[in-house]
């Protein structure tokens, strides 16, 4: 079955905000085998969004439309729908409750007819009722094709993807996946993608020739190596990921989960010892803290952080010698060191981890030392040069040293 997707909203044609939602929906659809041959972004005007949906038809077998079912004037999906199928839109009085569920002290005749909107379908559709927020979506075959509108909201999208269009889907497809797509994702930090092209040109004719597809994606502090085979090629694929690890090194922190906090917490877990860390940050302001504590569990062995952005903090807060940092400079591999000693001493952890650094606008933009202390006084301090925006050297730092981490842990654990 061929696919289309179709995400409606004037702030994604103006990039104002980014389409995640297309790259849910399509990640989602290729777990049941589906795999998406066209997305397109189209704006909030009812003619525009027709002929989309008219040549959608003509090349796809589903169809999933996401935005646009709201109760303002931008929102005319429901229309655009009823219009490139010659439908009426009918009211289904049994939408009302979750189109008026927002009302509370005013509630003028105007008001409640905008809101009703949402009550609307095209006619021989079958609504869904939101459990979040008040749009209402729905499936409609037309022709022996499928359409789905849902929601824009991230939120409400995903409920209503999940909890009514998957649902259908399955059904549809009679219980069966589609083409049993199989993806595994690499996650690589601190490597460009020539230097992994370099070292794995003969991995992917290798893949190319099993045919497995390789992808590689670059953002700002990680890489994505992404193989596509199916089921049959799961042996293969499996081979293939060893391989990479083998080529790629430590630079490969985990599989599919693009947080490297999460396989910080897999090293952890896999250590005998109790092990505990602690940060000490001042290019990066929090960030790495923030990241270490998006996982659940986290507590367990992240004891503290502090945040010394100034030389003043460096010296009241981690212990920092006056002296050094004249001498030496706040940015530099000695201060860092002393940064991660003295969280280490503040907190009582195992792992102490520090960075200082410079993320611009001054010419020595990019300068950052990392450093990672460790049981027994061992200290590894690391200078970086990142470069991109303010936010992109912070992100590479904070990426570089919880994956340093990482890998300490790991190899203070097989050294036992």
């Amino acid at each position: 079955m061929e696919c289309t997707i179709l995400s409606i909203g004037t702030e994604l044609s103006l990039g104002l905000i980014i389409d995640t939602n297309s790259q849910y929906i399509a990640d989602k659809l290729a777990g049941l085998g589906i795999e998406c041959s066209y997305i397109h972004i189209v704006r909030d005007n009812e003619l525009e969004i027709s002929k989309l949906l008219k040549l959608s038809l003509d090349l796809s077998d589903i169809i999933i439309i996401n935005g646009g079912l709201g109760p303002t004037d931008d929102d005319v999906t429901r229309q655009a729908v009823a219009r490139s199928l010659n439908l009426k839109l009918a009211r289904d009085k049994g939408l009302d409750s979750s189109s008026l569920k927002f009302i509370r002290s005013v509630r003028t005749a105007e008001i409640k007819k905008r809101l009703l909107r949402q009550s609307y379908v095209p006619q021989g559709a079958i609504p869904f009722k939101p459990r979040i927020g008040s749009a209402s979506g729905f499936g409609l075959n037309y022709k022996g094709k499928w359409i789905f509108s849902i929601p824009g909201v991230p939120r409400e999208m995903t409920d209503m993807f999940n909890g009514d269009v998957i649902p259908a889907l399955k059904k549809i497809l009679g219980g069966k996946p589609e083409k049993n797509i199989r993806k595994i994702v690499l996650m690589t930090t601190d490597i460009s993608e020539t230097e992994i092209e370099s070292r794995a040109r003969d991995l992917m004719a290798e893949a190319a020739a099993k045919k497995i597809r390789i992808g590689i994606t670059a953002n700002p502090g990680f890489i994505k190596i992404i193989l596509i085979g199916n089921e049959q090629r799961s042996q293969h694929m499996e081979k293939l990921v060893s391989k990479f690890k083998d080529r790629i090194g430590y630079h490969v922190y985990g599989l599919d989960d693009t947080r490297i906090g999460y396989h910080l917490a897999q090293a952890i877990r896999k250590s005998i010892d109790k092990v505990t860390i602690s940060t000490a940050e001042s290019i990066t302001g929090g960030l790495i803290g923030s990241m270490i504590t998006d996982i659940e569990g986290s507590s367990d062995y992240y004891l503290g952080g502090v945040i010394a952005y100034s030389n003043k903090a460096k010296i009241e807060r981690l212990g920092v010698e006056k002296d050094l940092i004249r001498k030496k400079g706040a940015v530099s591999s000695e201060v860092c060191v002393q940064m991660a000693k003295g969280a280490m001493d503040k907190f009582g952890s195992h792992y102490g981890l520090a960075v200082t650094g410079y993320a611009g606008p001054a010419g020595d933009k990019g300068l950052v030392y990392c450093a990672v202390c460790g049981p027994g006084d061992n200290c590894q301090v690391t200078e970086k040069r990142f470069i991109g925006t303010r936010e992109d050297i912070k992100f590479r730092t904070a990426q570089f040293i919880i994956n340093e981490l990482r890998i300490k842990v790991l190899q203070d654990a097989q050294r036992g």
